[in-house]
């Protein structure tokens, strides 16, 4: 018996959650991406993958803020990824929930 996963794909730059890598599509679900990823743990998904598209530090601090807030909204899993430079990078995902 083959088991199949609902994991949606979030691209966040500054703080606003995106359809595609290019950011052309925003979500119309929530404008809120912490509400957003309620939304989708309430309709099924098994867990999130969490892109971070920001381009300077100020904007992956504030990603790793949205992170934290995403993380503590809901009890499915997190994968983070994207805006990774420095070991220190990894930490502050690892510290905010992700997996």
């Amino acid at each position: 018996m083959s088991v199949k996963k609902f994991i949606p794909r979030l691209f966040i730059k500054d703080e606003e959650a995106y359809t595609d890598i290019t950011c052309t599509e925003k979500f119309s679900i929530e404008n809120d991406p912490a509400g957003l990823a309620a939304a989708l743990e309430n309709n099924g998904a098994d867990g999130i993958i969490f892109y971070d598209l920001s381009g300077d530090d100020i904007s992956h601090e504030k990603n790793i803020t949205l992170l934290r807030k995403i993380t503590k909204e809901v009890d499915i899993p997190v994968i983070a990824g994207g805006n990774v430079k420095r070991l220190e990078d990894i930490k502050k995902y690892l510290y905010a929930g992700a997996k």
